[in-house]
């Protein structure tokens, strides 16, 4: 008699049952590293200027940038991310700092989800794990606590829908929506609408669609971008890009990457290993296919925090190259499904046990100068490190910074005064008379500091690795 069982619920010896379980013990390794890094005390230094302007909108009923954010900040700028900061700030309303970091680690969980989910959709459980975890090694360093993490997850979502519509021509309208929930959570929203243009190019250049079929597809991405003018922030959402080109050069994040070492290399890697399959086996590319590559070139080239943006790209065309070159494996969907979703919650519960006795409090910010800084009289100049700005702005509002991670609020030449003075390069004693500041808070042993003490500044109090100077 013919055995009719289903053969992936037959599994013929311990080897073939080990090769089954690899791919989601590999799954679970990533996920979880990932996952535990996220859960400790916040330290990005951003995170703390979204919390303030989180709390300054749900104060203020408003959207709009604040009118005084510093004396130094003399920019036209509007906020781009006021979505997530809104939700954050709530969250921290009614549970603290803990839940921040909990949300954090989800949000980390749900990005390595997702992604493994795109790779699944072109592979095999084996080739889309490995797709995953270059992914991870590529952009593990982008995971903070910040609301580019939903442009991350939207982006694998939008990636997936088009490739998607490649292989039915039928458009997807909820996209629409989407690109102007995307357009308040962060600037990266016209990224994920641009993808719906360079679909449509793929189109004009292979001729699938009829025009009927086209029109409908085009529609897609433009109510896309027309949605975004109904953002109650206004036009100067498509602006912000480009004032972020303007101060690139003085944030470490926009320079270029380094396409030969760290996570540029794996993603390089990544789009290497795809195009070499591709030579071997071009019936699995298309135009479409090859332009989301040539994109991920880009990204991986442009600067550092687009790095993560090309390794998404790349995850379903590298998964879908591996997967040419290993056997198929019968697999069952639902029960995969099951699995993983429940191991994700299992972390997450994991991680909202541990997460109130390690992150209960901010790290790397000097907590124990807060008093000192707090009787400091309302609108005391503070010659900040940048780093400390974000937190100054959350915890000590009612001070001057001298800057803060919001760099679109700040000019080019004071981003530039700014670096010349902790260079101390040439000019830079009257770069400091111009800021007029009360007090420094200073990286302890840093050049800065150090030159300010040979000038008379007197040493306050020194706390996690941080000095407070007072002005002779």
């Amino acid at each position: 008699m013919t055995d009719v069982r289903d053969p992936a619920r037959t599994a013929t010896s311990p080897v073939d049952r080990l090769l089954r379980l690899l791919p989601y013990v590999m799954l679970a390794f990533s996920a979880t590293w990932t996952t535990l890094r996220a859960a400790a005390p916040l330290h990005d230094p951003d995170s703390w200027f979204h919390l303030a302007l989180g709390e300054y909108f749900l104060d203020h009923r408003t959207l709009s940038a604040p009118e005084s954010w510093s004396t130094f900040a003399t920019s036209e700028w509007v906020p781009t991310q006021p979505l997530p900061e809104v939700v954050v700030a709530l969250l921290h309303r009614w549970l603290g700092l803990p839940v921040l970091v909990w949300l954090f680690a989800a949000s980390v969980v749900a990005l390595v989800g997702v992604v493994f989910w795109l790779a699944r959709q072109y592979a095999g459980p084996l080739p889309a794990v490995v797709a995953t975890m270059f992914f991870v090694a590529a952009g593990q360093n982008a995971f903070t606590p910040r609301p580019q993490m939903v442009s991350y997850l939207l982006l694998a979502v939008v990636v997936g829908a088009w490739l998607r519509t490649e292989q039915d021509l039928k458009p997807r309208w909820w996209l629409v929506p989407l690109a102007w929930v995307w357009s308040l959570s962060h600037g990266f929203w016209f990224i994920g609408v641009a993808y719906g243009y360079v679909f449509l190019l793929a189109q004009l250049v292979t001729r699938r669609a009829d025009r009927r079929q086209l029109a409908r597809l085009a529609a897609v991405p433009v109510l896309s971008t027309l949605v975004v003018l109904l953002n109650p922030v206004g036009l100067g959402v498509f602006a912000a890009p480009f004032v972020v080109n303007e101060r690139g050069q003085y944030i470490a994040e926009w320079q270029r990457a380094d396409l030969f070492s760290g996570p540029g290399l794996v993603a390089l890697l990544m789009v290497a290993v795809t195009a070499l399959v591709w030579v071997l086996r071009p019936s699995s590319a298309s135009v479409f296919r090859a332009l989301l590559l040539v994109s991920a070139l880009f990204w991986a080239w442009y600067a550092v925090r687009t790095v993560t943006l090309a390794s998404i790209v790349v995850v379903p065309l590298l998964a879908a190259a591996l997967d040419s070159l290993v056997p198929a494996r019968p697999v069952d969907a639902r029960k995969e499904r099951r699995g993983v979703l429940v191991a994700a919650a299992a972390l997450l519960a994991v991680v909202a046990v541990i997460v109130p006795f390690r992150a209960d409090r901010p790290g790397g910010v000097p907590v124990a100068m807060d008093p000192a800084l707090e009787a400091l009289p309302a609108g005391t100049t503070v010659l900040n490190d940048y780093v400390l700005g974000g937190w100054l702005s959350w915890q000590h509002p009612g001070l001057n910074r001298y800057i803060d991670g919001m760099a679109d609020a700040y000019p080019a030449q004071h981003l530039a005064d700014d670096s010349d003075l902790v260079q101390l390069k040439p000019g830079w004693e009257g770069i400091l008379a111009d800021a007029d500041a009360q007090v420094a808070l200073l990286v302890d042993g840093s050049r800065l500091a150090e030159a300010l003490q040979e000038q008379g500044w007197t040493l306050q109090q020194a706390d996690r690795g941080w000095v407070l100077l007072a002005r002779p």
